[in-house]
């Protein structure tokens, strides 16, 4: 039995991190200063442009420049120019074709530039990348972030403290206060909303960047050079998943912020950086303790099981499916999704295992 793990869903979506990092900053601002509706969605559309314009700007040194493409198999072991060793696997079909897969880090340290060499390379000899979605594109678009924007508001007269019950409003009352937010300027604001914006000011204040996400870093680059992009999901699809998360599972999660901090959430982020770094992927599906899981009713349990079906399994699947399509028709592809998807039983790995196909960790 899994719990709603917080830490692992600010990286299990690529469009979390990247279009509501345009957008948190006037959530917070506008909840400080007036809890009105009429007070938040005041933001004018040169703001909300300017904000999208930003956040779309090139992170870092292209991979075409950062590494000389090399013809030679991308399964390499260099590690010349960085010392981080993400999972990625050469993954083999049944009728002999390829595909490398690498898990990603939707928000990333200037640390982690340049790539490993292996990475660069994996990238350089595909004709394709594929990703969860192209983050791009919304960033660059304000009209899309001013719709969004207005989707964090109820629009039927509720508010917060009717939709979530009081013991998840009192956690979340509390954990708002290491963040020097004041519950009452949020109550016009849907959960998503909220739940949103404070993971993106954890990662924000972990010195994360989504603009460093190797998601972010391998697109900017791949529209650079022109490269083929394949989304495997989209941003709508993933935003949509967000938007509707019943009441049920935001209150669960709101309440797991009983007994946590600010430091405690962030040292929590660092500890899943760090396994990420150095590929350890199942430490991103590690199993709940009984003590964990104290205080958890059997509808808590199967509200944390929807959540992560939503969140993880189900959409497994539908990757496992996408890499199986793109591999029949002999594609050469680069495939990064959120490390999370690959993880343990039910990951893409153990889906195409049990599909017939082979998995090789590349070995930096």
């Amino acid at each position: 039995m899994k719990k709603i793990n917080r830490t692992i869903s600010l990286f299990a979506a690529a469009a979390m991190c990247a279009a509501l990092l345009c957008s948190c900053g006037e959530v917070t601002e506008s909840s400080q200063a007036d809890s009105s509706s009429k007070a938040a969605t005041t933001t004018t559309d040169t703001e909300t442009t300017t904000k999208a314009s930003e956040s779309s700007t090139a992170p870092v040194t292209s991979a075409a420049e950062s590494s000389t493409p090399d013809s030679s198999s991308a399964v390499s072991d260099d590690n010349d120019t960085n010392s981080i060793t993400p999972a990625m696997w050469k993954v083999t079909s049944p009728e002999g074709n390829t595909m490398i897969m690498l898990g990603s880090f939707h928000a990333l340290k200037d640390e982690c530039y340049p790539l490993p060499e292996a990475i660069t390379n994996a990238y350089n000899n595909a004709d394709i990348l594929a990703v969860e979605c192209d983050i791009t594109a919304t960033q660059e678009d304000g009209e899309y972030m001013k719709n969004l924007m207005k989707q964090m508001l109820y629009n039927d007269d509720t508010k917060l403290s009717q939709h979530i019950s009081e013991e998840a409003y009192s956690a979340l009352q509390t954990y708002l206060g290491y963040w020097g937010m004041d519950i009452s300027t949020l109550e016009v604001y849907r959960p998503w909303a909220i739940s949103s914006t404070l993971d993106t000011l954890l990662i924000q204040d972990s010195d994360f960047d989504s603009e460093k996400g190797l998601d972010n870093y391998l697109l900017t680059t791949a529209h650079a050079d022109g490269k083929e992009i394949y989304e495997v999901e989209s941003v709508d699809f993933q935003l949509n998943m967000l938007i509707n998360f019943s009441d049920d599972i935001y209150d669960l999660m709101f309440r797991s912020y009983e007994g946590e901090t600010k430091d405690s959430q962030k040292q929590s982020l660092e500890d899943l950086y760090a396994a990420w770094k150095s590929g350890d992927i199942e430490t991103f599906l590690e199993e709940d303790n009984d003590e964990e899981l104290a205080g958890y009713t059997e509808e808590d349990k199967a509200t944390a099981e929807d959540y992560n079906n939503q969140m993880l399994y189900d959409r497994n699947k539908n990757m496992a499916k996408a890499a199986e399509d793109l591999m029949s028709e002999g594609k050469n592809v680069f495939y990064v999704v959120g490390a999370a998807h690959y993880a343990g039983e039910g990951g893409i790995i153990d889906l195409l295992e049990k599909d017939g196909y082979t998995a090789e960790r590349v070995q930096y």
